[in-house]
């Protein structure tokens, strides 16, 4: 019932309960009781006396075959798909399954996550219905060396995905978040499973910021903000998001398989946030300052330094500004 009730409300105008009741063959009370818990969780409903409720356009629950149905003809059954409501982690699901002996590529995608894994051992907040989790496994032949760069080559797909659906100012923050007007927006979490010289399987983690509002990131320890809450009047349908980030993200999989990473440097340094500021790579008590000349074939930072240029690699480390506390 909940599905068909926001895909009634999507159209993001003012519906009274009494026409959602009747559409629905419910009461008005009915109505409520079930968007009540949804409300409670975060999700951006708004209510105003004698107009009835209101969600933002677009704003529905994700549907494998409204997926499908978005991406190019032939494409949908290139993956697995397993959709969840709730999972502790989609990254530890999609490892779970290949662990299970699936053997395509698949796509785990969820509503929820109880233990959502950022970088560096972070959490990452997951409301209900609100945001995108997404998991994507793909196998590679060329083990882990072969892999450099493939997390920048994901995070400018998902910026070029979000500006091709009415999202301006989208930049990278190397080497794994996506940031909107200055703020942290999404990030990527890649993961390697089976042997790291040989023969493997990536898991591409991207979760996106969505539908979520100020009080459902509160735990969110860095300036953040959402598509809903950027104001760019741009795609708010997770399904179609997730539809073309992932046709998207398979065809420069393809390119990157051929030539690497060294084709996306140019649309990298183009969005890329911080370029040519001072900043430093942290790891541990280990610390690297100096200027941030862009990004070198293989992915790593290139930091120009009084001793000359130094390149930094991703992976547990932290980038700050050289002025940031």
């Amino acid at each position: 019932m909940l599905s068909t009730l926001l895909k009634l409300m999507s159209d993001g105008r003012f519906h009274s309960g009494e026409a959602l009741g009747a559409a629905l063959g419910v009461s008005r009370a009915a109505v409520w009781k079930v968007l009540s818990p949804l409300e409670q969780q975060g999700f951006p409903i708004q209510r105003v006396r004698g107009k009835g409720y209101r969600i933002p356009q677009g704003a529905v629950l994700l549907d494998e075959q409204a997926i499908r149905h978005h991406l190019p003809v032939g494409l949908a059954d290139y993956w697995e798909w397993h959709l969840y409501q709730e999972i502790d982690s989609t990254n530890a699901q999609a490892q779970r399954l290949m662990a299970a002996g699936r053997q395509r590529p698949l796509v785990c995608i969820s509503e929820q996550q109880s233990a959502g894994r950022g970088r560096r051992g972070r959490a990452w907040i997951s409301p209900y219905a609100q945001n995108i989790y997404l998991s994507i496994t793909e196998p590679f032949e060329t083990g882990a060396q072969g892999l450099e760069g493939l997390s920048l080559v994901v995070g400018l797909v998902l910026a070029e995905t979000l500006q091709a659906c009415g999202y301006e100012d989208v930049q990278l923050k190397w080497p794994n978040d996506i940031l909107l007007s200055g703020k942290k927006l999404a990030g990527i979490l890649i993961e390697i499973a089976g042997d790291l010289t040989s023969d493997c399987v990536v898991v591409i983690g991207v979760g996106v910021n969505v539908l979520m509002r100020a009080e459902g990131g509160e735990g969110i320890d860095q300036a953040w903000t959402s598509l809903l809450q950027s104001s760019r009047h741009g795609e708010l349908d997770r399904n179609r998001l997730i539809a073309s980030f992932s046709g998207r993200l398979l065809e420069a999989i393809t390119a990157f398989r051929k030539s690497g990473f060294a084709p996306f440097i140019p649309g990298w340094q183009q969005r890329d946030a911080w370029f040519g500021q001072m900043v430093s790579v942290v790891s541990g008590n280990h610390v690297i300052s100096g200027r941030h000349c862009g990004v070198n074939e293989r992915g790593a930072l290139k930091l120009e330094t009084a001793s000359g240029i130094v390149l930094a690699n991703g992976g547990e480390v932290s980038l700050r500004k050289q002025d940031a506390s």
